[in-house]
């Protein structure tokens, strides 16, 4: 399965970076346009591990339902998530902050196969890559922009 590896510093304190990143109200600031999401519901909250997260996104009109699992979270340090119902058959994404000099290290890992298996599902997970790459340019930019020291 394909794995998505990216890296990204933020010129803010980790502990203030990773409760940015552990709202998932903060989501929609991340996602390029044309690219809408939005929580439609947390069980049990606040997250913690077991968490359902459900989310609505899409293009326009074209919306469909997104629920993810939180596995994983150890405050100011990482927490990992997996798609349950969604985009893709599997998404196993891990989040990691690090503190650095003046600012913070984001650390991000995704396993993720869209399907079908074979050649088709190749290409297809290939250009979703593309995509997801494309997505955390759009991510670094932004989360820079936000978490940037005043």
């Amino acid at each position: 399965m394909p794995i998505i590896r990216s890296r990204a510093w933020v010129a803010a304190p980790v502990d203030e970076v990773f409760a940015f990143f552990d709202d998932p109200a903060n989501l929609p600031t991340l996602m390029p346009p044309p690219v809408s999401i939005r929580l439609v519901r947390i069980e049990p909250a606040p997250p913690r591990p077991g968490s359902i997260f459900e989310f609505r996104y899409g293009i326009g009109p074209l919306q469909r339902s997104w629920i993810v699992r939180l596995l994983v979270r150890v405050p100011g340090e990482r927490f990992v998530d997996e798609t349950l119902s969604g985009p893709m058959a599997r998404f196993h994404h891990s989040h990691t902050f690090s503190a650095a000099r003046d600012g913070t290290w984001i650390e991000d890992r995704i396993d993720f196969h869209v399907g079908p298996d074979g050649v088709l599902g190749i290409a297809i997970d290939f250009v979703a890559g593309l995509v997801m790459r494309a997505t955390f340019v759009w991510r670094h930019v932004r989360q820079r922009r936000l978490l940037r020291r005043r």
